[in-house]
């Protein structure tokens, strides 16, 4: 089964960081690999509908990975998925991938750094889970958790790329406990002008998740990073615009910061390399 190839452009634009990561992943995935991208760009522009739509497609979402576990899937991208089972897959995983674009719907805050976590590794997290499930026939728990690890990793780079546009459309992806100290207004944080202690904040959040993400590699074996091989692709391109963020969170966050083409190339180049 393979995904139409307007579909996998629209899953993995042509020059994309996601395009690098299914570039990288063996010629045999690839489908399975976009068919996830399809899936999670889907439920990103449905959490973006005005509601009554969205609620609509969640729903639909829903039953249809209930159809996906039973075997009786209707979307192009589940169906590629459930002609690629392995023992091993886990769909209810995608519950947890919708759950999580219900809670960006619902502008839902986060009071506790755990509670953050949560919807990174609901998210993210469970999308890079189940695809290490299909690169390997035998995945372990620390190949699962680190897949998990490295998709909420990929996810709070975005939220903190992406943070100046979220704010200006009402949502919050940084845990209450961390901005309540500052005593700093909600309003204050979506004007252009960020205080010192909110710009510090940051800075201090990017490198603590940049040591994260470099204690993990430095934790997984060869063969764990050969498996993984297509995510730490993307992971390093999200390192790479992370580390620029945390020079200056101020002045790159009010414009999306893009990798150049050659640039990205190299570092996926690079990352596929070394994880071979």
């Amino acid at each position: 089964m393979k995904l139409d190839a307007s579909l996998v452009a629209r899953a993995v634009p042509p020059g994309s960081m996601r395009y690098y990561a299914w570039l990288f992943t063996p010629e045999v995935q690839r489908d399975v690999m976009a068919a996830l991208f399809l899936i999670e760009t889907e439920l990103h522009d449905t959490a973006r509908a005005p509601h009554e739509v969205a609620h609509l497609r969640l729903q639909w979402w829903r039953e249809e990975i209930d159809r996906l576990i039973s075997g009786n899937a209707q979307h192009p991208a589940t169906l590629v998925l459930q002609a690629a089972a392995q023992p091993c897959v886990d769909f209810k995983l995608l519950h947890d991938v919708v759950h999580s674009a219900a809670q960006e719907l619902a502008n839902a805050t986060y009071e506790t750094d755990t509670e953050l976590r949560q919807y990174l590794h609901c998210g993210q997290g469970s999308l890079m889970q189940l695809g290490s499930q299909y690169l390997s026939e035998t995945p372990t728990g620390t190949l699962l958790d680190a897949a998990t690890q490295l998709g909420a990793f990929i996810r709070q780079v975005e939220i903190l790329r992406d943070l100046r546009q979220d704010l200006h459309h009402g949502r919050l992806y940084l845990s209450l406990a961390a901005i309540d100290p500052l005593n700093i207004e909600y309003e204050t944080i979506q004007t252009g002008d960020w205080p010192d202690g909110f710009v510090e904040m940051l800075k201090s959040v990017c490198t603590q998740h940049l040591a994260g993400y470099a204690t993990l590699k430095q934790s997984l074996l060869s063969s764990e990073k050969k498996t993984l091989r297509p995510l730490l692709v993307l992971s390093e391109l999200y390192a790479q615009v992370l580390q620029t963020i945390s020079t200056d969170p101020a002045t790159y966050t009010r414009q999306r910061v893009e990798l150049g083409a050659i640039r990205r190339l190299w570092i996926a180049w690079r990352a596929a390399r070394t994880a071979s």
